[in-house]
Formats: structure tokens, sequence, C-alpha cells
């Protein structure tokens, strides 16, 4: 798989694009993120670390250059030590489990400290990244508020006692701008990533005044402070939030929306509906991409691109992670169908 011959990266060239400047001369590719599991079969099967040293301090970086190259993205997503809550106890958060029940817990629980974030790996992106590639970076206001208190907790209390989730939320919401305020001090960085989940299948998870009035500001300040520093804001959300993407579009000022998935919204459709006011990144379908044979993803692949090019404001991509249970050679045929279609 893959016959084509790997793209060239252009990073001013995708962000034209993502301005929705015109049709753009190839197919620009844009991923959440792949799984650790997807990107060492890929290194391995292409031998894309081999001149890397397993000793190297940097390997895991170096190799994940690799690899984003290999693929044809000019955008690398980075996980920073101290940025993550300590919530996760087990695979899953329950509200039995979130350490956030009562407002006393608030001043017991051990928040992430910016002082305590480890900036290395960008000190190190800085001097190496390659300058047709940028770094993204990830910041999450709803999705932490709702672990930290568990979702049922969260509810109850948004109408019993507001002001306990507005105080948490205040929390997590001044270390998400710290972060990005850091971040963008980084020539390196490229993105600032907002990811909150605000829906699932057929709705969103709580009533839009309570995610316009305690969430999305969070997110316009991010932005804001993206935009001032020439960064891209992009927003990832899941579920079935059409209710709020006037407000990701104008108010927020997102440049980019991420997440599509077929039985809610396909991309083709959101296209149609907002393409000419946001840009657009992934949607081929997760599940679509889990199963189905080399012809029908082809045929999808052109579809979207048919479709999601024109005047650009497109990344081709899945509608969220590149997961391990994607066989690696579907993911392949996709590259390879979007590289024959440049």
């Amino acid at each position: 798989m893959l016959m084509t011959e790997q793209p060239t990266l252009n990073k001013e060239a995708l962000f034209r694009n993502l301005r929705r400047e015109g049709t753009p001369e190839r197919v620009f590719i844009f991923e959440h993120a792949i799984d650790e599991v997807v990107r060492t079969e890929m290194a391995e099967r292409f031998s894309l670390a081999e001149d890397i040293s397993p000793a190297d301090p940097a390997f895991l970086m170096k190799r994940d250059i690799a690899i984003h190259r290999f693929v044809g993205l000019e955008l690398l997503r980075v996980w920073l030590p101290g940025t993550k809550y300590s919530i996760y106890f087990d695979e899953w958060v329950t509200d039995q489990t979130a350490p956030i029940k009562q407002p006393e817990d608030i001043e017991k629980y051990e928040w992430p400290d910016i002082a305590r974030v480890d900036f290395s790996q960008l000190d190190w992106h800085e001097k190496n990244m390659p300058e047709d590639m940028g770094v993204v970076h990830t910041v999450h206001v709803f999705e932490i508020v709702r672990d930290l208190m568990g979702f049922e907790t969260m509810c109850i209390a948004l109408y019993e006692r507001p002001e306990f989730v507005e105080e948490v939320c205040e929390r997590a919401g001044s270390f998400a701008r710290h972060l990005v305020q850091h971040l963008c001090q980084y020539e390196c960085v490229a993105v600032i990533y907002g990811a909150d989940d605000f829906g699932f299948k057929t709705s969103l998870l709580i009533d839009p005044d309570n995610l316009r009035r305690l969430f999305l500001p969070w997110h316009r300040r991010f932005a804001q402070i993206a935009h001032e520093h020439g960064k891209l804001y992009f927003l990832h959300s899941c579920g079935q939030i059409a209710e709020l993407m006037d407000d990701i579009i104008e108010d927020i000022r997102a440049d980019a929306k991420h997440s599509f998935e077929d039985i809610i919204t396909p991309v083709t459709e959101a296209k149609r509906l907002w393409g000419d006011r946001i840009s657009l990144l992934g949607g081929l379908d997760v599940d679509f991409m889990a199963r189905a044979d080399e012809p029908s993803i082809r045929t999808r692949v052109r579809e979207v691109l048919d479709t999601c090019m024109p005047g650009g404001g497109y990344c081709l991509g899945l509608g969220n992670w590149v997961t391990s249970y994607i066989p690696l050679d579907n993911y392949l045929v996709m590259l390879d169908e979007a590289r024959r279609y440049s």
C-alpha cells in the first residue's frame, strides 16, 4: 500500500487552505491523534525510525516527526507532562470515583500548576522542529469539570448549587488559560486545540444556556490569545452540537472544527451548512474506516474530497482518533487515495 509518493509538506499553504483562500493544490491531512499502537506499527513497517538510536533521549520526538512526515501531516500533537489532571483512577471516571463531590473538596484537590508543567518537549521542538511543521497542544474545560465532579453530580449542582460548578469551572479554566499563554510563547506552536465534547449522538450533554454561560467563554478567551500571537485555534467537540455552531463560528471565532460522525452530521453535510464560515477537519467515519473494504474507502475519500475541497477550508482525516482497531491497511488506503487525488 501507499504506492504514491510522499507529499511535500507546506505549513504556509496549509494555513492558506484553513483561511479558505482558494482550493489547495494538494489534499492536506489533519488527525486529532494517532494511537501509539498505530504509530509503532507504521514506523516498523516502513522503517521510519531505523536511523534513530533508541538510546537517543529524543527518540520518540524524532520518530513522531518522521511518522507525521510520512503521513503528510504538517501538525504534530504533543502532550506535556504536568497538564493532565489526577482524575483517572481506572480507565473510566464514574460519579463514585470523581474527586470533587462537595464544595470543600475544591481546596483538598491537588490542582495542576503551570509552574509544574514540563515544557522540555517544546524546548526541544523549538530548536529542532522542521520549518514546514508545527506543534498542536490541547486545552479542556468542560471535560475536566465533568470528570472532576462526575457527570450526574455536575448536572444536579448546575441547578441546586450553580456557584459550586462555577468555582470548579473557574479553577479549570484559569489553568487552561495560563497554559495557552505559555504555549503561545513558543514559535514552534502553530495551533491551540480546544477539545471539549459537548454532545452525544442526538443532543448536547447539558443545556445550551449553561454551556454558553460557563464553558464557551473560556474557549473564546483561548482563541483570542492564540490569534493575538498569530496562532490558529481549532475546536474539537464530539456529538450533535449543531445548536452551538453559530457560537463556535461567531463568538469563539474558531478557525476550524473537528469531529464528525456519519450518523450525526457527515462532514459533507457540514461543508454545506458551515463550510463557507469555518474550516472543517477530518470526517471519515471511524466505524466506517474500521469495517470498510478498499474500494469502499477509496470511493468515500473521493466523495468527501469532491465535496469539501473546493474553495479550501478542508483537511482530510478521520472523524476522531486514528484508533488501534482500525486496520493500518485501511488507513493507508485513505492516504493513498488522497495522494492520487492531489
